[in-house]
């Protein structure tokens, strides 16, 4: 044994004195198939690239906890009596998970592959035009942004990280506002230029298209308006907006009449989210940008809608006068009462018109009924009475039994456009719906918004009212018009759609807004709870510089 070991020593000696001259002896050669020097040598590899970024944008909205674009804002608390939803912000620290999971979506998946591509797209050796080779950088930038976007306007300033890191970097600092604004304007501005006009072709549903930086761009602009006060920013806004709404970006209408499975007891704006009518591929022609869930999709064939589980009522608690439980059912699934929206949504936003058509029985469950077969209830609506404050189901003629009802949690009106097929059963509570994330109607609201500002309100009014036509809701006078009001539509129009908390801290309405319509945000919030802590994990590993906390938070 001790010969052969000798041997086997020698051999490796004289392989190392050979190949000592050498300096490619030294010269790393990744033999992974996947490593980037061996993926990115074509226009197929930088492909798997952008499919991933499709899949961690998905991601960002598939932590299986309720939707924190929502809870604790001006829309939604949580029915969960947990702190650490929103229902306490007082409770919200450095190391919350939901405070934690952004960040290292942001940074360890989105940022990553974005700086990846766009990088590596400027070797010489890949095979591909300058157009195509824009094309891929173009939509690359639009992710990069849209994740920058996200950042600016959950924890403010942040570490501005525009290239590929080929070592480990421990000196970052937090870039004022202003300047990550102006990189999200530059990558969108390059993606609007770049990026392929739509086509009614089901194989590219979910990829991002010229309308979707146009779209965002329009946001980004009023950002740098309110940032700099400098009106032109608005204009361009305005503009950004028009290309998408005037055709100029691609084929967009407001769909008006019904679509798909129209058997489907429903109304259009019912329609727009229904499994399987997303997406261009079913006539749906608003929809801008979809998350895709589907099978055999850029970005989907994993991972479920989390929508369904965490907006609906925890209702499988419910009891009827004789004892019976709702029963989970696959028309509704397994919701759990995570995200509820607040009176401010189900009365308030109505008050004006009941009969719009977002608030009509198919897009809002205002009434249960008693589903168990077995139950002398069955079928009849179900009746709740408060007793000294508390809720308890009621008999038929009014009266109130012993069973308790948690109404911030188990029994409220269900928000239905979260409704779907769930392949994997009902007790599961997620659907295969994808995920609108833009779509032409706030596109609308956007122009409406940069109007105001402008302060234009009869244009502002004009564009709002294409919405409310849709709708069949009464018009709104120009002298009504503000953000306020603006606010209030996408309440109407957007909920569930849109990043609530995102849309109010772009306002500086955050605070403002919670602590007016939002009880429990009214009890725990204040001013600094605008903006989320930095996570303490991320302060940590930074020790070659210090990387400021936002104030207010612990260690700031």
């Amino acid at each position: 044994m001790k010969q052969r070991i000798n041997y086997i020593a020698s051999v490796l000696l004289t392989v190392f004195l050979v190949t000592a001259c050498r300096e490619d002896f030294l010269d790393e050669k990744p033999l992974d198939r996947f490593s980037p020097e061996n993926l990115l040598t074509n226009k197929a590899g930088f492909e798997a690239v952008l499919t991933a970024l499709h899949k961690s944008a998905r991601e960002e909205r598939t932590l299986d906890r309720p939707d924190q674009m929502g809870a604790g804002t001006d829309i939604g608390i949580s029915g969960v009596a947990d702190g650490r939803f929103f229902n306490n912000y007082k409770e919200i620290l450095p190391t919350d998970q939901i405070i934690v999971h952004y960040w290292d979506w942001a940074y360890t998946d989105m940022l990553k592959n974005a700086n990846l591509v766009i990088a590596r797209a400027e070797n010489p050796g890949v095979s591909w035009t300058e157009a195509e080779k824009n094309a891929i950088v173009a939509e690359a930038k639009f992710f990069r942004a849209f994740t920058y976007n996200t950042l600016v306007n959950l924890y403010g300033p942040v570490p501005l990280v525009k290239e590929e890191f080929s070592a480990p970097k421990f000196d970052f600092g937090r870039a004022p506002r202003l300047e990550i604004l102006q990189f999200v304007r530059e990558d969108l501005e390059f993606a609007a230029q770049w990026l392929p006009v739509v086509e009614n072709n089901a194989a590219k549903d979910g990829r991002i298209f010229k309308a979707a930086a146009n779209h965002l761009l329009a946001e980004v602009y009023i950002s740098l308006g309110l940032e700099t006060k400098e009106s032109s920013w608005f204009d361009k806004s305005i503009e950004a907006a028009s290309q998408v709404i005037e055709g100029k970006a691609g084929s967009y209408k407001l769909m008006t009449q019904r679509f798909g499975n129209t058997a489907r007891p429903g109304d259009v704006f019912s329609d727009l989210f229904w499994t399987n009518q997303q997406n261009r591929a079913s006539g749906n022609q608003e929809t801008i940008w979809v998350v895709q869930y589907e099978d055999l999709t850029v970005g989907g064939g994993t991972g479920l809608n989390h929508d369904l589980r965490w907006w609906g009522p925890q209702f499988e608690n419910i009891r009827s006068p004789d004892g019976k439980r709702m029963l989970v059912i696959d028309s509704l699934g397994r919701s759990q009462g995570g995200n509820r929206p607040l009176n401010y949504f189900f009365v308030d936003i109505w008050k004006d018109d009941w009969k719009d058509m977002r608030n009509s029985s198919y897009n809002i469950r205002r009434d249960w009924y008693y589903n168990d077969p077995s139950s002398t209830f069955f079928k009849k609506k179900v009746k709740i009475v408060k007793v000294n404050n508390v809720a308890y189901i009621a008999k038929e003629d009014g009266t109130a039994t012993t069973y308790s009802v948690d109404t911030l949690r188990w029994f409220y009106p269900m928000i239905r456009k979260i409704e779907g097929e769930m392949p994997q059963g009902a007790l599961n509570g997620r659907t295969k719906n994808d995920q609108i994330r833009m779509r032409l109607a706030e596109t609308y609201l956007l122009r409406a918004e940069a109007y105001v500002h402008k302060g234009m309100p009869d244009k502002a009014a004009a564009d709002i009212n294409v919405v409310r036509a849709r709708a069949k809701a009464k018009l709104v006078e120009a002298a009504r018009v503000n953000l306020d009001y603006i606010l209030d539509e996408r309440a109407r129009e957007l909920i569930v759609e849109e990043p609530r908390r995102r849309t109010l801290v772009r306002l500086g309405l955050l605070y403002k807004r919670a602590t007016q319509y939002n009880f429990k945000a009214k009890a725990t919030m204040e001013p600094y709870h605008e903006l989320w802590p930095i996570p303490q994990k991320a302060i940590d590993a930074n020790r070659e510089v210090k990387l400021t906390q936002n104030p207010g938070y612990p260690g700031a």
